[in-house]
């Protein structure tokens, strides 16, 4: 494993992530004396300081923050989820989040690094002198994609949620239940994340509006579309929530839908500028939003 190559730390903290997982669901199990209370949060630490060095580096390699391809936004969106279960656990703690979180993150790495196609060198191309055209482009996608990492630390949240839900229902608890957070609590967190999310990826809008009254040709009508749909759903979910009209499983099922859309849209936005990108402009690689 050479730890001057982005792809080989992105492995290594993909497995950091998966060990997080196994140990912190050893917690709760028959073995929990073989585990340390804290062994859990340090191995998590240790994967998302493992996958804040990978970005690094890959980042230094395409002369930007690492958006150009799918392996580089998944794994920006997981490290994004790592990074908000981090802040919240110093703010208050849920308890088996970071277990959840590790988990996503480990099977999300996976996901992205054992397919070719989504790691394609976009920066060997011709004439190739960065990913992003200027900085508005740059800081835009960055926050959209942040924002992404925080609807997944959401979606994480209503897993657990109906997992919990489940279990009052058939008055049977099972292993998890008895661990995971109180369904009140559940839910105002669910609650508190979805404003996150929504205040960040209105940011990106509002950073990338900046850049797009100036070059309008720039931006597909299909990337303005999906991402303004989005942005409504979110704000639309937020506010039925608000308003108390949308709430409990159902409230939980449409955030984790939202987040599947949100991570095929960016398949559908990429597809849309990859013409122009094969033509040799690398300037058209900006669209990573």
């Amino acid at each position: 494993m050479d730890l001057e190559e982005s792809r080989d730390l992105f492995w290594l903290a993909t497995i950091l992530y998966g060990i997080g997982l196994v140990s912190g669901l050893a917690l709760v199990s028959k073995s929990s004396k073989l585990v340390s209370s804290t062994a859990p949060l340090l191995i998590i630490i240790a994967g998302f300081l493992t996958q804040t060095q990978a970005l690094a580096l890959r980042g230094q390699l395409v002369k930007g923050c690492p958006l150009g391809n799918g392996m580089e936004r998944i794994q920006f969106i997981l490290w994004s989820l790592v990074l908000g279960y981090l802040i919240i656990r110093v703010l208050f703690r849920l308890n088996l989040l970071g277990s959840f979180s590790a988990g996503l993150a480990s099977f999300g790495g996976i996901a992205s690094l054992i397919f070719p196609s989504f790691d394609t060198p976009y920066w060997e191309q011709k004439g190739y002198d960065g990913i992003f055209s200027n900085h508005w482009v740059e800081l835009h996608a960055s926050v959209a994609i942040f924002s992404y990492g925080i609807f997944a630390l959401l979606a994480t949240v209503s897993v657990m949620y109906l997992i919990q839900r489940k279990a009052l229902q058939k008055k049977r608890t099972g292993e998890l239940a008895p661990f995971l957070p109180s369904i009140q609590q559940l839910e105002t967190a669910g609650s508190r994340l979805l404003l996150v999310g929504s205040v960040f990826l209105t940011c990106s809008i509002v950073i990338g509006s900046l850049d797009w009254t100036r070059s309008p040709d720039s931006l597909s009508a299909s990337k303005v579309g999906l991402t303004i749909a989005l942005w409504l759903a979110y704000c639309s979910l937020w506010y039925l929530h608000f308003r108390q009209k949308l709430f409990g499983q159902k409230f939980a099922k449409v955030s984790i839908g939202l987040f599947v859309v949100a991570i095929l849209s960016l398949g559908v936005v990429r597809s849309s500028s990859t013409p122009s990108a094969q033509d040799g402009d690398p300037t058209q690689t900006n669209d990573a939003n």
